[in-house]
């Protein structure tokens, strides 16, 4: 991929602004163009458009603005980057689905359907998300408003806004969160390392379980309001020793495509190519190469302690949950069994098995 577009979200006083230097400083020493989008609605705050105070304007006209204006800047970043023969980075200080926090669910699907977009087109229009937690979690004596005229929020607000900023992004391919757990130049790390992670510098690592589905769980994804996404994963045959899959995503109706071609070693993961691609590429790709396996599964993503979870439910009733390692499993989960290791339970290798089913609960 010569083009990755970031986003970089999170609560109130974060680090965003120190993490920002520091990518760019970071990927310009390893041979990448890096971009920064700045975030728009400090820009339009500080230039006097702004929800609140004197001469206000309603937030849904305010977040209206926010996202047309969000929506060109970033286009004519990707359009400029793909115009250089460089591997390019675009990092957006916040993004579309940032505005989503601050309307209910109802005003940010008007607002979408406004200009004829979709949930799924805008999320997938990112290809890695991390979120940074607000220091009012966890690091509370750092946390301040006076570094950024246009952060008003109070501590509560702060922690408010981060949960729903989560619950927000969490349906994103690659969304990862990065907490207080560590110093703050260990923050900074981390971030790094997740983008690495996606660029295939370092390996990606994860946890894979069999679970049930118990009515604890289902109570948890109804109150996040989870969104269930259909998932169709081709894989087609490469004779090499890497895997080489398309993904459909399908929601409301509207579906996105992509290409991922990665080695797979133990929970261990490189990852050679994972970009979105058009309908007609897909349909090419399908039509030109022999099909190794077809997967066809529901997945909802949700969080929970500032850790990242995906569910799927595959077409035998089997569910698997996939995690980051060192995660701690909520007691909400019945664990079956680790199968991280296992290679009958990576999908290219799922088919009709009969054994693994769970009989309790379906995802709806």
């Amino acid at each position: 991929m010569l083009v990755a577009k970031i986003c970089l979200t999170g609560g109130p006083c974060a680090g965003k602004t120190s993490a920002l230097k520091k990518i760019k400083e970071e990927f310009t020493s390893m041979g990448y163009k890096v971009f920064i989008i700045n975030e728009e609605a400090t820009r339009l705050i500080n230039e006097g458009i702004k929800p609140f105070g004197n001469d206000k304007i309603n937030m849904l006209d305010f977040e209206d603005i926010m996202l047309k204006e969000q929506l060109t800047q970033e286009e004519v970043f990707v359009r400029a980057a793909n115009l250089l023969d460089n591997k390019c980075i675009i990092i957006c200080d916040r993004g579309v689905f940032d505005i989503k926090t601050f309307l209910s669910k109802e005003e940010f699907n008007y607002l979408i359907n406004k200009y004829n977009l979709s949930t799924l087109e805008l999320m997938d229009g990112y290809n890695l998300v991390i979120s940074l937690n607000t220091t009012a979690k966890g690091a509370l004596a750092f946390y301040t408003t006076e570094n950024n005229n246009a952060r008003t929020e109070g501590i509560k607000e702060a922690i408010i806004k981060d949960d729903n900023c989560i619950d927000a992004w969490c349906s994103n391919n690659n969304f990862m969160i990065v907490d207080n757990s560590t110093d703050f130049n260990g923050k900074l790390d981390k971030i790094v390392d997740g983008i690495k992670n996606y660029l295939g510098i370092l390996e990606k690592h994860e946890k894979k379980y069999l679970v049930e589905l118990t009515d604890e769980l289902v109570k948890e994804l109804n109150k996040k309001d989870a969104v269930c996404i259909d998932i169709k994963q081709t894989y087609l045959n490469t004779n090499k020793n890497y895997e080489m899959r398309l993904r459909k995503k399908t929601l409301d109706g509207n579906s996105t495509y992509f290409i991922t071609a990665k080695k797979n070693d133990h929970g261990n993961q490189k990852i050679i190519v994972d970009e979105k691609i058009d309908r007609k590429t897909y349909e090419r790709l399908l039509n030109e190469r022999k099909i190794i396996n077809e997967v066809n599964k529901k997945r909802v993503c949700f969080s929970y302690n500032n850790n990242v979870y995906k569910l799927d439910k595959f077409e035998n009733g089997m569910y698997l949950l996939e995690t980051s390692p060192k995660v701690q499993i909520p007691s909400f989960i019945n664990v079956i069994k680790d199968v991280t290791l296992d290679d009958n339970y990576y999908n290219i290798h799922i088919k009709d098995n009969k054994a693994c089913i769970i009989k309790k609960g379906i995802i709806k």
